[in-house]
């Protein structure tokens, strides 16, 4: 007799995951000033910072695919903190317990748009995620059907002291 696999335990991670990275090359792409003297200016620091927010998103989601896969959530990852990593702990351990690994098949992986605060000290970003996940069980053996789901998130961040560099704190599903 077959377990149903409650939606939560696939969902909170996938959301997770989704919140915390970015694959496809058109939302990672960060516009570069144009000179007219030939010569490179540096970018502003607003620009900078956006790409910061970006890669941070992008680092935390390949954090979660992994995560995923492997139910094991690193020390000390780089570009996690706060609410959205004990959420991302809780989840692996979740799964880990119920003998549940999600693969992800295929995903469309899409930062839709970053804000960031005026005082630079936080951002915001909109991240749609369509993916295809296979639960497996811990040998790898599928479980079930692949699922296809499309996550819509928003994504809170906050920067590390004055420096470049941003994790995501908080993951909130949207409708």
């Amino acid at each position: 007799m077959r377990r149903a696999i409650p939606p939560t335990m696939i969902l909170l991670p996938l959301t997770l995951a989704l919140s915390s990275c970015g694959s496809d090359p058109a939302s990672t792409a960060v516009n570069s000033p144009t000179t007219t003297t030939g010569v490179s200016r540096p970018a502003t620091p607003a620009a900078r910072l956006e790409a910061a927010v970006r890669s941070a998103i992008e680092q935390a989601h390949r954090t979660s695919v992994e995560v995923l896969w492997t139910n094991r959530v690193p020390s000390n990852p780089s570009a996690s903190g706060g609410p959205a990593l004990a959420s991302l702990r809780r989840s692996a351990a979740q799964r880990r317990k119920a003998g549940v690994r999600v693969k992800v098949l295929s995903e469309h992986f899409h930062i839709v748009g970053v804000q960031l605060d005026p005082s630079y000290a936080t951002a915001t970003a909109t991240v749609v995620d369509d993916e295809r996940v296979q639960p497996s069980y811990p040998n790898g053996r599928p479980r079930g059907k692949p699922a296809t789901l499309k996550e819509h998130v928003r994504l809170d961040l906050r920067r590390i002291d004055n420096t470049e560099r941003f994790i995501v704190w908080k993951v909130v599903l949207l409708p």
